[in-house]
C-alpha cells in the first residue's frame, strides 16, 4: 500500500532523527570519557552513522514509491505527502558532506577551533532532517483528524508518539548547540545573547508542537524527553551531582494557562502568550544548565529583558511558521479531492 509505505518511513526516518539527535548529546558528554581522543570508533559516532543510516533508508523507500500509487482503503485523496522526506533528504546530504568534512579536518589538520564548521554544519543536517520527518508526521496526523486517512490504531498511536519525540528533538539539537556555545562565551556579554537565543529556541519549538498536539500536556511530555535526556547524561554518564528537575516546571504552568485561557481567547493566541513562561522562568527552563551558564538568570538583571524578548520572537515565528504550514497542506489536500 502506497499510503502506508509513506507512513512506515516517516516513522522509521524519525526513529533515525532521534537516534542522530541523542547520538550528538551523547557524543558532547562521552569526551569527559575520551578526553582529547575522538575516535571513530567512539559509540555515539557509531549510533550517529546508525541514526543517518537509518533515515537515508527511510526517505529512499519512502521516495521510490511512485507518486501515482495510493491505497483507496487508507486514503480517499490524490495528495502524497513526500515534501517532509524530500527535506529530511537534503538534510541527510548535508549530513554526509559533514562527516566528510569532519574526517578531513582530522586527519590533515589534526586539530579544530572550539567552533567548529563541520559541527555545526552537522547540526544543521540533524535540524534539516528532523524538521522534514515533524512536518510529514504532523501533516499525518492532521489528515487523520480531518478525516482525510483511516490508519490503524497502532499506527494513529505511532504518530502521536514520534510527533513529541522529534519535537523534543528539534529542541535538544538547537539547544544543544547554544549551551554548547553559551560554555566557550560564559564569561563574555555574548553569554546574553546566546541565553537570548536558547529561549527563542524552546518557544519556536513548543507553539507549533502545542498546535499541532493541542491536547493537555503535549508540552510536558516535550520537556519529559529534554529533562530525562539531560539527567541521564548529566548525572548517571558524566558522574555530576543528583539535581531537582526545574525544567518541568514552566511546561506545568504553560499547560495549565494554556487551559485556562483557551476559552477566553483565541486558542492560537493562548498558546503564543502561554509560551512566554520559557523566558520568565529561563532559568528553570534550562535548568540545571543555567547554574553554571547563565547564574544571572535566577535574579533579576538587566540581561532577562534579552530573553523575554527571544522568547517572544520564538513564539511568534513558531506560531507563523505552523499557520503558514497548516494553509499550505489544507490547500494541496483539497485540490486533490
Amino acid at each position: 500500500m502506497a499510503y502506508a509505505s509513506r507512513q512506515s518511513s516517516y516513522l522509521f526516518g524519525s526513529l533515525g532523527a532521534v537516534l542522530q539527535v541523542l547520538a550528538g548529546w551523547w557524543d558532547v558528554f562521552s569526551h569527559i570519557l575520551f578526553g582529547s581522543v575522538d575516535p571513530w570508533w567512539n559509540p555515539a559516532h557509531l549510533t550517529l552513522y546508525c541514526g543517518i543510516a537509518v533515515t537515508i533508508l527511510a526517505v529512499w523507500r519512502g521516495l521510490s514509491v511512485p507518486l501515482s500509487s495510493r491505497s483507496v482503503r487508507f486514503t480517499p485523496t490524490r495528495f502524497v505527502n513526500v515534501a517532509g522526506l524530500k527535506l529530511a533528504g537534503l538534510g541527510c546530504a548535508i549530513e554526509v558532506v559533514a562527516g566528510i568534512w569532519n574526517e578531513i579536518v582530522h586527519r590533515v589538520l589534526r586539530t579544530e577551533p572550539r567552533i567548529a564548521p563541520a559541527h555545526g554544519l552537522l547540526v544543521v543536517g540533524m535540524l534539516t532532517v528532523s524538521l522534514g520527518m515533524v512536518i510529514g508526521l504532523t501533516i499525518e496526523y492532521g489528515m487523520i483528524r480531518q478525516g482525510f486517512i483511516f490508519p490503524s490504531k497502532f499506527r494513529r498511536l505511532a504518530t502521536v508518539a514520534f510527533i513529541f519525540l522529534v519535537f523534543a528533538a528539534i529542541w535538544l539539537a538547537a539547544s544543544g548547540s547554544f549551551i554548547y556555545l553559551g560554555r566557550i562565551f560564559r564569561a563574555g556579554q555574548m553569554n546574553w545573547l546566546v541565553a537570548a537565543l536558547l529561549a527563542l529556541v524552546a518557544a519556536l519549538v513548543l507553539v507549533p508542537a502545542k498546535r499541532a498536539m493541542p491536547g493537555f500536556g503535549s508540552g510536558i511530555a516535550i520537556s519529559i524527553v529534554f529533562n530525562i535526556v539531560s539527567y541521564v547524561l548529566l548525572v548517571f554518564y558524566a558522574g555530576a551531582d543528583t539535581y531537582i528537575p526545574w525544567g518541568f516546571f514552566p511546561f506545568m504552568i504553560f499547560e495549565l494557562l494554556v487551559f485556562a485561557l483557551r476559552r477566553k481567547i483565541r486558542f492560537a493566541r493562548t498558546v503564543v502568550l502561554s509560551s512566554l513562561v520559557t523566558g520568565v522562568f529561563f532559568w528553570a527552563t534550562y535548568y540545571p544548565f543555567t547554574l553554571y551558564l547563565f547564574p544571572w538568570s535566577f535574579s533579576l538583571q538587566a540581561p532577562l529583558f534579552l530573553v523575554l524578548l527571544g522568547s517572544g520572537i520564538g513564539a511568534s515565528l513558531g506560531d507563523r511558521v505552523y499557520a503558514g504550514l497548516s494553509s499550505v497542506v489544507l490547500r494541496d489536500v483539497a485540490a486533490s479531492l
